[in-house]
């Protein structure tokens, strides 16, 4: 693509018109901005600035970090602080377990304040342990609904306002965004942020006089992009930059680099396939990847694969299919199946579907999980939900725990406390004997650390590649002492085989853009699956059309 090119946004500042490279539309309604001005808004896309081997060893020998840092960093992390440092806006995408969120650190430590990191709530008490173990920093935790940051201590002691790193929750970061958009952060770390997939920020209200004016929807996404237009510098981080379709970028590119990447219809027509279906536009293809992976280059900062898994054991990957006659008696699901299919929507009737196929695999996992523990090894259980976590939890407890005494299990899910999932993984990472955690994947499969484990059993697979690869994550990363061993449980003739199929559809589209070898391997996994009467229509229709005396 030239560089004459132009790309159309209504999303600019007034004074953007006094921007080298960009000029404003002749019909006054938006500018043109050249495609590949990356940063800030005038570099016109001139490449960063180097960082000097002298000026990255100062970094890491920054006085608000450690002593040692620059030993104990990889190479790949240092690449990562290298360009991070360069750029005032960066995309981090490294595989689960890379360091990511040490080269933030470092980032954090040579940046003065204000400091800012939002990361999913689960994650807080992890950040603020990696602030207080690697940096002379304090970590302030900005919970629930409060509007208010808390007061900072006197200068002379060590939390003053200059020393501070504010952490905050994705869930609750639309409580905080009139605090923080004045706090206008020097820095902002946006830590999973991929968990940004909604596109709309705004909407349109008609004045009286038939004039249209923008308010913000009160979302999650309004407020992180209110404090995105103040920052100085952004770092977004993430293991699965694309969840399930090329789209998924949009939102994030326009917080790590706001105004620079359009409208959302204007990048999904581009890139996404973009096309009017007779109700509304759709945006589930991709379209001019090579035009589009040119652009990103400018603020990637990706990590491969295999300058990770390097520095660590070896981790393998089976899928396992349970034929009918290998699976327990389902579960009594009558009732909530019946309801789903009466209620008319699909997804509560497949969810319930999928805990049916779930509850199949019971006596399975707990011959399997059994003689794991009795071996002395330590087994995670990641299941889709929160009554089959709770069912197969209370079954591990008392069917496990008679057998091998010596052996600790505990399980947990979106529904407990955030504080007492930390306390639970704490357990489970410092226990040496045998020992279980069974809990959703939702809950544990994102920035926890579990690399401590022998076994993974996935017990129900996840809609979107993003959460495969993110759940395996937890197991694989640095830190690692022990080879370990990720394992799916698929039951044949049920909706898991659907799951797989979805995969199959979406794992293609992140393993092209993204460039991911993990999402290669497990489409190739999966492909195993016999998918021909697997679709979701004729899977749909096939179990719609049973009786209801079989539901």
């Amino acid at each position: 693509m030239s560089k004459k090119t132009f790309v159309f946004t209504r999303q600019l500042p007034p004074e953007a018109e006094d921007i080298p490279g960009v000029w404003k539309n002749k019909k006054g309604s938006g500018y043109r901005v050249p495609w590949n001005a990356h940063g800030v808004l005038g570099m016109n896309g001139e490449p960063a600035p180097e960082v000097s081997d002298e000026v990255l060893l100062e970094a890491l020998r920054c006085p608000k970090l450690v002593p040692g840092m620059d030993t104990f960093v990889k190479e790949h992390q240092k690449d990562m602080i290298r360009k991070m440092l360069a750029l005032p806006a960066s995309h981090g995408w490294a595989p689960p377990g890379a360091g990511k969120t040490l080269t933030a650190l470092v980032v954090l430590a040579n940046t003065s304040s204000p400091r800012l990191v939002i990361t999913k709530a689960a994650a807080r008490g992890t950040w603020a342990r990696e602030v207080e173990t690697y940096t002379t920093m304090k970590p302030v935790l900005l919970l629930g609904q409060g509007g208010k940051l808390p007061e900072i201590e006197d200068e002379g002691t060590e939390q003053t306002a200059s020393n501070i790193v504010y952490i905050t929750a994705w869930e609750t970061l639309k409580f905080w965004k009139k605090a923080l958009c004045l706090l206008q952060p020097r820095v902002a770390v946006w830590d999973e942020i991929h968990w940004l997939r909604r596109p709309r920020h705004t909407k349109a209200i008609v004045e009286s006089d038939g004039s249209v004016r923008f308010e913000g929807l009160g979302n999650t996404l309004d407020a992180a992009r209110g404090i995105a237009q103040g920052c100085g510098r952004s770092i977004g981080l993430t293991a699965t930059p694309i969840p399930g379709r090329v789209r998924d970028l949009w939102t994030q590119l326009d917080i790590i680099e706001p105004w620079q990447w359009g409208g959302f219809h204007e990048f999904g027509m581009r890139y996404c396939g973009g096309e009017h279906n007779g109700y509304g536009y759709q945006y589930n293809g991709i379209t001019n990847a090579e035009e589009l992976r040119d652009r990103l280059r400018y603020i990637k900062v990706r990590v491969k694969r295999e300058e990770v898994t390097k520095h660590l054991p070896p981790k393998r990957r089976e899928i396992i299919r349970l034929d009918v006659s290998e699976q327990n008696k389902p579960a009594a699901m009558k009732r909530e199946i019946k309801a789903a299919a009466k209620s008319g929507d699909q997804e509560s009737f497949f969810e319930a579907m999928l805990m049916e196929a779930a509850s199949r695999k019971h006596a399975y996992l707990l011959d399997r999980v059994t003689d794991c523990l009795r071996a002395g090894q330590k087994v995670v259980v990641f299941t889709g939900r929160r009554l089959d976590c709770e069912r197969l939890g209370e079954k591990f407890e008392k069917f496990c725990l008679a057998r091998i005494p010596s052996a600790q299990v505990w399980w947990a899910h979106g529904g407990s406390d955030s504080f007492e999932r930390d306390r639970i993984r704490e357990e489970y990472m410092a226990c040496e004997g045998a020992a279980l955690l069974v809990g959703t994947g939702d809950a544990w499969g994102e920035s926890i650390d579990l690399q401590d484990t022998d076994l993974a059993l996935i017990s129900m697979l996840p809609w979107t590649p993003d959460k495969v690869i993110q759940w395996e994550g937890r197991f694989s990363r640095l830190g690692q002492k022990r080879p370990v061993l990720v394992s799916y449980i698929i039951a044949r003739s049920t909706a898991d085989e659907h799951v797989a199929d979805l995969l199959l559809n979406k794992l293609p589209h992140v393993g092209e853009v993204a460039e991911d070898a993990a999402a290669i391997e497990i489409e190739q996994a999966l492909g195993g699956v016999d998918t021909s009467e697997s679709s979701l229509s004729s899977l749909l229709s096939r179990v719609s059309s049973m009786p209801e005396a079989n539901l």
